[in-house]
């Protein structure tokens, strides 16, 4: 075989901005690369051409992107963005963005230096004093806690959702269109803020590619979810409590899983192995022996080791489920992105879950009293989006969460481990058993890569 067509280049890679000579800018890279498509030149010479024609470049950016409606070209310019002082509720909003990747300063692993800080909407509602004096009270409570051997990621399930944090982001220009035009249509000015500040520490360097950010009235509906609305107390019908080592966490229920979900996924792989339509490989499995069927599902997953994903095959088959979880769970289950993910507001009668190291500790009684405190504000604030500032990492939102049978194996190797965090350790266990129990053959793969080891393959 002759190699030598074929030719690597790196045509760019992240460096600190501090070192990009002025005048550079990532649309030098989308134009060079959006003119592939109908150019009989070299990409190195269509990349020569846009950085030495900068204005050309964002001219024909806005052409093919806005014009032509060839909005991916816009993902080839990708932003490192570092963001501070930005509080966990606010880090909710921008974070559900699926196509970006964030890295948080965690609240599992760095004790908290915390200045209150009070959001607009509070002073406006002449709530300023009792919202200070809430935080203050909770990060007292908090640090005693931590220096008592509390471990930290226990502890923080007193913090209010107003605790500043920091976070790096890498985002494409596209996603960061959308994202820009989310949080100015968000009703908390926090999140408006951030908007407007993404917007003009961007908008000098990529220009052609951040137009569209003046929300409607429908992205402003939208944007509410989770922070406005009605509240309702009623939730019977999600009955089944999660445990973990004895104490609630939340309530977890399955709306949707495939009558036949493991057959169906079975079918899946063995349309896409055999290359045969799926009906005709349901036709197939009918026939087959359990036995055989059993062999079958065993050497999809054969040769691979306990961090290698199932096949893309098992993609086809999704399960929903409605969760009732803290937000310190919360904030594990929003990183798995590759989900249909809605939730509503953060809510006091959902309950708090209350760590089982602070429970059987002398700190339980003055937990009681803040979440207590936060409630009571909460009630007077609940009107307003930034009411949810005030409960903590305990407090709970109800959660839909639509996921393929495949990423259900990833979810469950993450936590399901051993090192997972506890709270969203008992959903994840809870729904792995279900599973285990839907899918036995299927069922072998499910669990922690601690629980398992390269031999189930």
């Amino acid at each position: 075989m002759d190699d030598s067509r074929l030719t690597i280049r790196i045509s760019g890679y992240n460096i600190p901005s501090e070192a990009i000579p002025a005048g550079e800018t990532p649309e030098s890279i989308t134009a060079a690369y959006a003119r592939i498509s109908r150019s009989p030149k070299n990409i190195s010479e269509l990349r020569d051409e846009a950085r030495a024609h900068v204005d050309k470049a964002r001219r024909s950016n806005e052409r093919i992107v806005y014009d032509m409606g060839h909005a991916s070209i816009a993902e080839h310019a990708c932003l490192n963005i570092d963001i501070e002082g930005i509080s966990r509720l606010a880090l909710e909003i921008l974070e559900r963005h699926r196509l970006a990747s964030y890295t948080e300063r965690s609240q599992r692993y760095v004790k908290l230096d915390i200045e209150p800080w009070i959001p607009e909407e509070v002073r406006q509602a002449g709530e300023e004093q009792t919202f200070v004096s809430l935080q203050k009270e909770a990060v007292s409570l908090y640090s005693e806690m931590v220096d008592a051997g509390i471990p930290r990621e226990d502890a923080r399930y007193v913090l209010p959702m107003a605790v500043p944090g920091q976070v790096g982001m890498t985002v494409n220009a596209r996603t960061l269109e959308h994202m820009i035009l989310h949080l100015l249509a968000t009703p908390l000015k926090e999140a408006q803020t951030l908007g407007h500040k993404l917007l003009e520490g961007t908008g000098d360097l990529i220009p052609s590619l951040i137009r569209y950010v003046e929300p409607s009235e429908y992205h402003i509906r939208e944007a509410s979810m989770g922070l406005t609305g009605p509240i309702h107390q009623q939730y019977d019908e999600l009955s089944e409590n999660v445990t973990w080592q004895g104490n609630g966490v939340g309530r977890l229920s399955p709306l949707v899983i495939p009558p036949s979900i493991e057959m169906t996924a079975a079918a899946a792989y063995l349309a896409h192995t055999h290359s045969v339509c799926f009906s005709r490989a349901q036709s197939m499995l009918e026939a087959m022996e359990h036995d055989r069927i059993v062999d079958l599902i065993s050497q999809m997953y054969k040769g691979a080791s306990i961090h290698d994903s199932l096949p893309r095959a098992l993609e086809h088959v999704n399960i929903t489920w409605e969760m009732v979880l803290s937000s310190a769970a919360f904030a594990q289950l929003k990183r798995h992105r590759i989900a249909g993910i809605t939730w509503g507001r953060y809510l006091p009668h959902l309950g708090f879950t209350v760590p089982p190291s602070i429970a059987q500790s002398s700190f339980a009684p003055r937990l009681h009293e803040t979440v207590l405190k936060a409630e009571a504000l909460f009630g007077r604030l609940s009107s307003s989006p930034a009411s949810s500032y005030v409960l903590m990492g305990g407090h709970r939102r109800q959660v839909i969460w639509t996921a393929n049978v495949r990423e259900h194996f990833h979810f469950s190797r993450l936590r399901e481990d051993e090192h997972a965090q506890w709270d969203i350790r008992a959903f994840a266990t809870a729904m792995g058993d279900l599973l285990r129990n839907r899918m036995p053959v299927f069922g072998r793969f499910l669990g922690g890569k601690s629980e398992l080891t390269d031999s189930n393959s």
